[in-house]
């Protein structure tokens, strides 16, 4: 089994744990961050774990975010002025919550347990003060800010995971994976090109720690980041 179906079977696995059939007749199925679901995968790979175990932290991880993507979804003009739609996203990413607890805790993983609840309540803080303080959008803080809320989940899992080295790909892949699309790249400024293209030249160059996936000779730093995610055949 490559890496790709590898991938494909721990989302199913996660996509059939969050099933809810009368949620299900309202909202739509959680739809997964691609290079999120990748950098899930890349610390997972380095722990050679148990199958079971990989699939519980997999899907645990993919929860909390899943969760955090759900109770944003209430901004949506449509679900908020629909009240049963808007009380079934509450309530659907509650049930997320609680799932990822449920599968960490078999998994006796407390560390990992505080470290995720940790970046809920940062990225939560970001999220208030890109509200409350109005930070510029024009600004490289702003692009920080939201590196940080794209990147803090899986910092904390890598700092539980005891794999801190990949801490700096982490923050640059997945801001990067943020402003891929031609209309995001345009809605940036000089600086804040210039701030992300330091962060792709890391990446292509290699002036951070990548992981083990990425070191296949089949499989191109800069090629995943300009083919839509592409992870080889390994």
């Amino acid at each position: 089994m490559n890496n790709r179906e590898k991938i494909q079977r721990l989302k199913q696995h996660t996509l059939l744990l969050m099933q809810h059939s009368y949620v299900d007749k309202f909202l739509q199925p959680p739809v997964f961050d691609e290079a999120k679901v990748f950098i899930v995968y890349c610390l997972l790979n380095e722990l050679e774990l148990d199958e079971a175990v990989e699939a519980e932290y997999f899907s645990s991880i993919l929860l909390i975010q899943s969760a955090l993507d759900r109770h944003e979804d209430i901004l949506d003009e449509d679900i908020a002025s629909h009240k049963k739609r808007r009380q079934l996203v509450v309530l659907s990413g509650d049930y997320f919550s609680s799932l990822y607890y449920l599968l960490l805790s078999r998994c006796e993983n407390l560390d990992l347990i505080s470290k995720l609840s940790n970046a809920v309540q940062k990225i939560n803080e970001h999220k208030s003060s890109m509200h409350q303080i109005k930070i510029k959008k024009s600004s490289v803080e702003y692009l920080k800010i939201a590196g940080q809320i794209e990147s803090l989940l899986y910092i904390k899992a890598a700092e539980s995971f005891g794999l801190q080295k990949y801490i700096p790909f982490i923050e640059r892949y997945l801001l990067i994976s943020l402003y891929q699309g031609k209309e995001k790249r345009m809605s940036l400024n000089e600086d804040q090109l210039v701030f992300l293209n330091s962060f792709e030249r890391d990446l292509r160059e290699k002036r951070v720690e990548l992981p083990h996936i990425f070191q296949r000779e089949d499989c191109s730093i800069y090629k995943c980041i300009e083919n839509d995610l592409m992870l080889g055949e390994g």
